[in-house]
């Protein structure tokens, strides 16, 4: 993550407001994950990642990262802020080039375009029993998106 920006297409921050950012990029896809890892760190039935181009996020220079703590797995990388736990972004290891936003951390009204509408819902195999996903016509996966496994399965080789 950078610091230096161009005139952001929007911004955000966790929810003590330690962690800001912003984006030079629009969100290229919304999706709902509803895997267990989502859910347990956000305490919702799913978390909303708006993906955009890794190389368009930016931290300010004002910012402390010194609470800006990162969780690990086998597949990908996460940020939190250490100091109120709100999730920032996620990062998988086979794709350098795009990461995931929290969309609930994005700064509301602050998105210069059009209104990000959800893509996809993924891991839809780990939704909580007591939620009902709405019909939306979007596209639903048992785990992760079309072709997402087979890039997975490279990266790992």
């Amino acid at each position: 993550m950078s610091s230096n920006q161009s005139t952001p297409t929007f911004t955000g921050q966790c929810h003590c407001g330690l962690i800001k950012y912003t984006s030079s990029s629009p969100p290229q896809n919304l999706t709902y994950c509803y895997c267990i890892t989502c859910r347990r760190l956000s305490g919702s039935p799913f978390i909303a990642w708006a993906d955009i181009p890794a190389s368009s996020l930016a931290i300010p220079n004002d910012t402390n990262t010194d609470t800006l703590k990162t969780l690990t797995s086998d597949i990908a990388e996460r940020t939190i802020c250490g100091e109120c736990g709100s999730s920032i972004t996620m990062k998988y290891g086979f794709d350098e080039t795009n990461i995931g936003i929290a969309a609930g951390a994005m700064d509301e009204g602050s998105l210069k375009g059009e209104v990000m509408k959800v893509t996809g819902h993924i891991f839809v195999e780990q939704k909580p029993s007591w939620y009902e996903i709405p019909e939306d016509g979007v596209k639903r996966w048992e785990r992760f998106s079309d072709g997402f496994e087979e890039k997975l399965d490279m990266w790992r080789r």
